[in-house]
């Protein structure tokens, strides 16, 4: 943290109103109780700020001043016209440019100030220098890949502060300078300091910057004393401020210098069609910091929110989309909010170009509307407690269609067949490389194909439960075609001693709503598989009866040769 306080003391950045509106942007979305008072003591230093920047000198230049002088005011009034705005500009056209002006900009105005100060000695001056000239190119060093690490560049990052220190006593020494100037050069100092004791004390209250955004704002300060610096630097040296304050004063306030360089750029910024927003990335740790609703504070909830929002959801996209402002987030927040139903709120967020499953965007919601969250998972909870009621009355109109003939193993239960229909039977263990039954082929047979450990089957439905019945044998039983639309017989083999029909899985797309049992009572070997099936006609007036049933007699056997019973009629 002590390394974040020198950085920052390092990099110099004083875009005071720049900060302002950031803060504004990101307390809007915030909405804590302590956003209005924040956002009014910004607004307050930064009229103060402008207050000093335009003031103009304290009094008129008597006689002419040096030229060291003259040039040192025109680059201290340049580079607090460039940080208020003009590196803003320039900075779209190129950032290089911008980096390069503004380095060579306070890279000169570093020497001339040591230069200008009077009543200290040639060794001091040499000093103030040196560590002037090292704070101005040690954040050049964070360009470099392979430069130094960041200890480095934080003891490098200790010169500036130095400087400003030797800086402030020169000024002391000279007398040209106000005890006011002197006293706000001190603050300026001093601000970056409370990086560190900051983020300690709000480490828990303000998850998302607000120590940062404070002592940011907190630059106004530097802009102030430099502002001051050259208006100071008007009195011929050795008159005090005491004496300087008795003199009448005909300066001309504001500045007409300062004035321009701050105005005329705006003539060139034409206005804005819309409004410009804040953004905020994804913080990778946010997420692990979020509680529960009842243990969130009212304040951080839609923190949180955002934090959900701006993340990752399981399917590996953005709930929202990363080019869209927090604002514009929020607004959709509330606007699902208010949306009555699940399918409504799924059509707004892809209108808004986002993605999540209904559950993740529930989650994300009971931060702003738990009302509404908690709505939504009573009529989940609704919604599959009315199908589990209807799968199991599916369930109840299976019925074994040999119940006299009794097997090793057997079982009847209703299978939810998918888009296209269809269903297999297989070596659930047996993870051979090789061919297995192939549901295209099967199609392309009108009924079945066995290859190796599986059998694929079609069906005349899909998108609809059948009836599945299994039995297992020790020996070939009766052939029994009466009433079978379809009866064909296949060999296959079980490697694990498993041959199963797969279980209707959570989130999945078919299976039996009941587990049925292993037909390969024999242990690892080679099986005869018969399937039959029988269509019935559709009742109208009974939506659960089904459509479709499907017989599967299993036994040891080892011929593989396929044989129809019975084709299809």
């Amino acid at each position: 943290m002590a390394a974040a306080a020198v950085f920052a003391a390092v990099s110099g950045d004083l875009s005071a109103l720049s900060v302002a509106a950031t803060a504004s942007m990101w307390g809007l979305s915030a909405q804590g109780d302590w956003v209005g008072p924040l956002l009014t003591g910004i607004c307050g230093l930064n009229a103060w700020m402008l207050w000093q920047v335009l003031r103009g000198p304290a009094l008129p230049r008597a006689g002419g001043l040096p030229r060291s002088v003259v040039w040192l005011r025109r680059l201290l009034y340049a580079g607090i016209a460039g940080d208020l705005l003009l590196w803003e500009l320039v900075e779209e056209l190129s950032d290089t440019v911008e980096y390069a002006a503004s380095l060579v900009v306070w890279a000169a105005t570093v020497i001339l100030l040591v230069r200008v100060v009077s009543g200290v000695s040639a060794r001091f001056r040499a000093i103030a220098l040196a560590l002037g000239l090292i704070s101005v190119l040690t954040p050049v060093l964070l360009f470099f890949p392979d430069g130094p690490g960041p200890q480095v560049i934080s003891l490098l990052g200790l010169a500036s502060l130095g400087w400003r220190v030797m800086i402030l006593i020169g000024q002391r020494r000279d007398g040209r300078w106000s005890s006011a100037t002197i006293g706000i050069g001190l603050i300026a100092l001093v601000a970056p300091l409370a990086v560190p004791v900051l983020s300690l004390a709000f480490q828990n209250a303000w998850l998302f910057g607000g120590p940062g955004l404070v002592v940011s704002a907190l630059d106004v300060f530097t802009t102030a004393w430099l502002a001051r610096t050259a208006h100071e630097l008007a009195r011929p040296v050795g008159l005090s401020a005491v004496e300087t304050a008795v003199r009448p004063a005909t300066g001309r306030r504001p500045r007409l210098f300062v004035a321009v360089a701050l105005v005329l750029p705006l003539l060139m910024v034409g206005a804005e069609e819309d409004a410009r927003f804040s953004f905020t990335s994804a913080d990778e740790g946010c997420r692990e910091r979020i509680r529960s609703y009842a243990d969130t504070r009212p304040e951080d909830r839609r923190q949180a929110f955002l934090c959900l929002a701006r993340d990752y959801t399981h399917a590996g996209m953005a709930m929202f989309p990363e080019d869209l402002p927090d604002q514009r987030v929020m607004a959709y927040g509330e606007e699902l909010c208010a949306v009555p139903g699940v399918e409504e709120r799924q059509e707004l967020l892809r209108r808004a170009g986002g993605s999540a499953e209904a559950g993740e965007l529930s989650g994300a919601l009971e931060f702003l509307c738990p009302g509404v969250a908690a709505q939504q998972r009573v009529d989940e909870a609704r919604s599959v407690a009315r199908w589990e009621a209807e799968m199991a009355e599916m369930n109840a109109r299976c019925a074994d269609p040999w119940p006299k003939l009794r097997a090793r193993r057997q079982g009847t239960a209703a299978y939810l067949l998918f888009e296209g229909g269809g269903y297999a039977v297989l070596d659930d263990r047996d993870d051979t490389d090789g061919a297995g039954g192939d549901i295209f082929k099967a199609i392309d047979d009108g009924f079945i194909d066995a290859a190796g450990s599986s059998a694929a089957i079609t069906t005349y439905g899909e998108n609809e439960p059948m009836c599945l019945t299994v039995k297992a044998f020790r020996a070939a039983p009766p052939l029994r075609l009466k009433g079978w639309d379809q009866v064909v017989e296949v060999g296959v083999v079980s490697r694990s001693g498993r041959l199963v029909v797969p279980p209707y899985p959570e989130g999945g797309d078919s299976g039996t709503l009941e587990p049925l049992p292993n037909l390969a009572v024999d242990g690892p070997g080679r099986y005869r598989m018969r399937v039959y099936a029988r269509t019935f006609e559709e009742d109208e007036d009974d939506s659960y009866a089904p459509g479709e049933e499907h017989l599967i007699v299993v036994y040891p056997g080892r011929s593989v040769k396929k044989i129809v019973h019975r084709p299809w009629r």
